[in-house]
């Protein structure tokens, strides 16, 4: 009784019918004049509350796009669509319910790739996010980490502009400083060695191997020198800030792993993502390298042959890959990103290919805290969008999702909805 009053609320309140998560994908269309699908435990872009109640960031953006939407009725007047949602665990379930016309739009993260939009089309991108590796935590010092985080920041074209300017004054002054006070106290030196004494006294000030007042005793230069001694703390302050950020910022860090290198891995996907097809064009470049006839190429080939997504089977379970003694790595296919990163936290695989807003999220949260690190460098840039369907939604509708969405973009509070669900820093990665 108490859902059947929670079904009638909703549609009392204009929120469109539901099809509860635990249904699979449709075999034929619902009734509803927008289809809607999205994944449960596709957090945190979309999941299911209480089991039958969808929620997460793509479910609320829709429903801000769905207020600017109509649809013809009867007599061709517009009216606001009556939408359906309905749950499809799998991306390729989605996709092959796209395709058919079962399902009018997917909210679920889809990426947009070329392969994709010969079959359905997508919206306008509304997010990017990228292919990460995440890995156990570790409490070591990565250094090499360290070093790049030092030179992206020393190198940045701003923040080198700005050490130049600010160490050439600080340098000026140095020189100004020894050169009006003691240029007429050099006796017979000659103009060169004059000049470049007083350089270099400038220089080992700058430095700060001269303390302040040292060798000066009127008042004048030692007020100078006082200035040119907090200008050179300032530097010297901000130097040592940049490396303990570096420092900080690398301790539990891992080394930067080669895409190849996930090929000899314990690694665990999402089945049918564009990480799993990321691991099948690593297997493929190894197996070009392999010896052909070999027993190695014979087990890569297997490999590869088990890792091609299949739509036609759109309601798999979890699987692992066999492994084969010959092959280092071994691919667990997962339903979710939440059961890959138990996987990790499990110790079961070496590490989680996947989205890196869902996996940074996912470490961020009590049941995955210290538990996963996500690697801050991303395999492929990854443009999100919604999947529409061409067999079923007219161009005028999906123009209309189009204009919506950017509408939403627009809005100045846009970038402060993102960091709210996804975390500060999650717009997109590095």
């Amino acid at each position: 009784m108490i859902r059947v009053a929670f079904f009638a609320l909703m549609l009392s309140c204009g929120l469109g019918s539901l099809t509860p998560a635990a249904l699979a994908c449709p075999t034929t269309r619902p009734d509803g004049d927008i289809i809607v699908s999205l994944r449960d435990n596709a957090e945190p872009f979309s999941f299911f509350e209480n089991g039958d109640a969808p929620a997460g960031f793509a479910y609320d953006l829709w429903r801000r796009v769905e207020r600017s939407l109509s649809v013809p009725d009867e007599i061709g007047r517009s009216v606001a669509p009556k939408v359906t949602f309905v749950a499809c665990n799998t991306i390729d379930g989605q996709e092959l319910g796209l395709v058919t016309g079962r399902i009018d739009v997917v909210i679920a993260p889809l990426t947009i790739t070329a392969e994709r939009m010969l079959s359905y089309d997508f919206s306008q991108q509304y997010l990017s996010s990228g292919l990460a590796l995440a890995l156990p935590p570790s409490n070591a010092i990565d250094f090499s980490q360290a070093k790049d985080i030092v030179v992206e920041t020393v190198f940045h074209p701003t923040v080198a502009r700005a050490v130049v300017l600010f160490l050439s004054f600080n340098l000026l002054m140095a020189f100004l400083i020894r050169w009006l006070l003691f240029g007429g106290q050099d006796g017979q030196a000659t103009r060169a060695s004059i000049w470049l004494r007083s350089l270099l006294e400038s220089i080992i000030r700058t430095i700060g191997l001269r303390g302040v007042g040292d060798g000066y005793s009127t008042a004048t230069a030692k007020v100078l020198e006082i200035f040119l001694a907090v200008v050179g703390t300032a530097l010297s302050a901000t130097l040592l800030g940049v490396l303990t950020s570096a420092f900080v910022g690398s301790v539990g860090g891992q080394q930067k792993v080669p895409a190849l290198a996930l090929t000899r891995m314990s690694i665990a996907t999402l089945d049918c993502s564009t990480a799993q097809a990321l691991l099948l064009t690593e297997y493929r470049k190894r197996l070009d390298e392999a010896e052909r006839g070999s027993d190695l190429a014979a087990a890569l080939s297997t490999r590869i042959e088990q890792l091609i997504c299949r739509p036609e089977d759109p309601e798999r379970n979890d699987i692992t890959v066999d492994d084969h003694p010959l092959l280092d790595g071994s691919v667990t296919l997962v339903s979710s990103w939440r059961a890959a990163a138990n996987l990790l936290a499990d110790g079961e695989v070496d590490g989680v290919l996947g989205d890196w807003i869902a996996l940074t999220y996912l470490s961020r949260q009590d049941t995955h805290e210290n538990q996963i690190a996500v690697q801050p460098n991303v395999y492929r840039n990854e443009p999100y969008g919604w999947g529409i369907s061409r067999a079923s939604v007219s161009e005028d509708l999906r123009r209309q999702i189009d204009r919506a969405l950017i509408q939403q973009m627009r809005n100045r509070n846009w970038r402060e909805r993102l960091e709210d669900v996804l975390g500060t820093g999650s717009v997109s990665p590095n």
